[in-house]
């Protein structure tokens, strides 16, 4: 009986977390995609869109906890936002869902998010926070966003006894796991985890974007987020940084290929999810910026900044909003005197980057970076191989994820130059987890690969039975 009732519970909180960010995320995402509230744009998937509004919502509420600081006064007023956005959504779309019939595309589409979706809410929900990172850092800070009852100096950012915990980190999943424990009015080491899965759907649902009966698709879904499933339950932010800037990459491959609007525009938003998850988010945000600048780019021969910021002045604006809460944590780290450990940018920092380079500890950093992308290199050569065996070009769709994970990995080796640790150790502790993002860039232009294989997969047989005779 009592886990009938638990489950129900479940069930509710869920349903009403749902409810609450697709509402909160409308209040961006309704005026940016479609101008009124009676006027619908036909040329995205209705998931897209409910993604796009999980992803705003889950922001806009870390903003105005920040900004509020009290845990109950954030969630009235969220609350109440909530219903008048969700409302306007249901009032827009009351008309199209009246004229539209389920497909079975949409069918499969939706049964395979719910089931990839329930693959991960159990260990989500039934495996106890255990690793060292995800009690000490993310769900330490959560623990005291929920004691103290507010997001404020008041929580405790200052005290000698938590300094060892990277309090410079952002917070959003703290801050909505405080949350989620407040209403529940308990803590213990599996409710606070429900914040992952918040977080986790939306990534689901673009993923599933890409949804087609194909070899292509089934590789997707395996490399990500099958790959690495046990980052994206076990309390670390490495996974969920990882998978939203492979995202962000993937619709960027696929905006370089089919050049739909709302494909630049979800690649932009998941971008914005990596500044709330560790301080590495804002190198993945210059990296994204980057790779989309070159996508720009690459498909205008005639580019113009004016033209662009001109005709998507409202696109611009609503990110700008999105960053408000970063630059208000930001604020209080300086108020508040919170400095991040790695001393980046400091006199120190540079000393020991030319220091590592003399004495040639540089070479420990690339041979730890080469040991953990190897196999993810040595994937996408015999890939690369293949294409080039059957076509003499390659798909263009892959060289935002190659530039991005190049971008990222040269910055994460400049990191690892000047750490202020022990280098070993420093290695040992975490290459393997920062350098996931890159390995996950990796495997989507190996996606873009193997679709472009199956694509030419008659071009292939030819030139094998050629070959034969």
């Amino acid at each position: 009986m009592l886990t009938a009732v638990n489950a129900i519970k479940l069930i509710l909180l869920i349903s009403l977390g749902l409810f609450y960010f697709i509402g909160l995320g409308w209040l961006v995402i309704g005026p940016l995609l479609h101008g009124n509230l009676f006027t619908r744009i036909k040329e995205f998937q209705r998931s897209q869109e409910i993604s796009l509004m999980m992803i705003s919502g889950l922001i806009i509420n870390y903003g105005i906890t920040i900004i509020l600081h009290s845990l109950i006064s954030s969630l009235i007023l969220g609350g109440i936002l909530a219903i008048i956005g969700f409302s306007c959504y249901l009032g827009m779309s009351y008309k199209s869902l009246r004229k539209t019939s389920l497909s079975l595309y949409s069918f499969y589409k939706w049964l395979g998010i719910i089931l990839v979706a329930s693959l991960f809410l159990g260990p989500i929900i039934t495996i106890p926070l255990s690793d060292w990172d995800a009690l000490s850092i993310w769900f330490l800070h959560a623990k005291m966003i929920y004691t103290a009852g507010s997001f404020s100096l008041l929580t405790g950012w200052q005290h000698p006894s938590v300094l060892f915990s990277h309090v410079d980190y952002p917070n959003l999943i703290p801050t909505l796991a405080a949350q989620i424990t407040y209403l529940m009015g308990y803590w213990n080491e599996y409710l606070p985890k429900l914040s992952l899965f918040f977080l986790l759907l939306p990534a689901i649902i673009l993923i599933f974007s890409f949804f087609k009966r194909s070899f292509g698709f089934l590789f997707l879904i395996i490399l990500i987020p099958f790959s690495f499933a046990s980052r994206l339950w076990d309390g670390y932010m490495d996974g969920y940084l990882s998978l939203f800037f492979a995202i962000s990459m993937l619709l960027l491959g696929k905006y370089h290929k089919e050049s739909k609007p709302i494909d630049l525009i979800s690649s932009l938003f998941c971008l914005l999810p990596l500044l709330y998850l560790k301080n590495e988010g804002v190198l993945a945000v210059i990296s994204g910026f980057f790779a989309i600048l070159f996508t720009l780019l690459l498909k205008r021969t005639s580019f113009s900044f004016r033209r662009f910021f001109k005709n998507h002045w409202k696109l611009f604006l609503f990110i700008f909003i999105l960053v408000i809460p970063f630059l208000i944590w930001t604020y209080y780290k300086h108020q508040w005197g919170i400095t991040s450990d790695l001393e980046l940018g400091t006199n120190q920092s540079f000393i020991r980057f030319m220091n590592r380079i003399q004495n040639g500890s540089y070479k420990l950093v690339l041979d730890n970076t080469n040991f953990e992308l190897k196999n993810g290199l040595i994937l996408l050569g015999i890939l690369l191989s293949a294409s080039i065996a059957v076509k003499q070009w390659l798909p263009k769709e892959l060289i935002p994820a190659i530039i991005a994970a190049g971008i990222y990995s040269l910055g994460i080796i400049v990191v690892y130059m000047v750490t202020p640790y022990d280098l070993n150790w420093h290695l040992h502790q975490s290459v393997y987890r920062t350098l996931l993002t890159v390995n996950t860039s990796i495997y989507v232009a190996c996606f873009y690969l193997v679709s472009f294989l199956e694509e030419n997969e008659e071009s292939f047989k030819d030139k094998f039975k050629a070959k034969a005779y």
